[in-house]
């Protein structure tokens, strides 16, 4: 899996997993029992549009973070609970994104994370 770094406005930097194919985006985060606390996911679409998640089989509570395509914080879900009873909730952007970054719960609050924000990505997404 390709790797990158998310950077914060605080300086704060994130090693991140990239999922920029449906198969890697629509496993995600299921079935990890860990996530060290400088790491995370960043989920790439190909366009930016209304995005959904869902916590089935994801052991951990997550923090996540919708951003724009110019890498603008533009909605966020704190503190998703795992699932544990079918059927399991979605939850969506409300607006639309290109980008999503999951991160441990509690991430937005303890780095002050607000709408708007910009987010540095070394991650260059090649079209096909």
């Amino acid at each position: 899996m390709t790797h990158a770094t998310v950077s914060f406005a605080n300086a704060y930097r994130l090693d991140v997993e990239i999922a920029d194919t449906r198969a890697l985006r629509e496993y995600g985060l299921m079935h990890r029992e860990q996530l060290d606390e400088n790491k995370g996911m960043l989920f790439v679409y190909p366009d930016q549009d209304l995005r959904g998640v869902w916590m089935k089989n994801t052991l951990l509570a997550l923090d996540i973070l919708f951003l724009s395509a110019d890498h603008k914080i533009v909605s966020m879900l704190p503190n998703l609970t795992p699932c544990r009873r079918d059927p399991c909730p979605a939850f969506t952007s409300g607006v639309p994104a290109q980008y999503m970054l999951e991160v441990n719960a509690g991430f937005i609050d303890r780095h002050k994370i607000e709408i708007g924000q910009e987010v540095m990505l070394d991650y260059q997404h090649e079209s096909p």
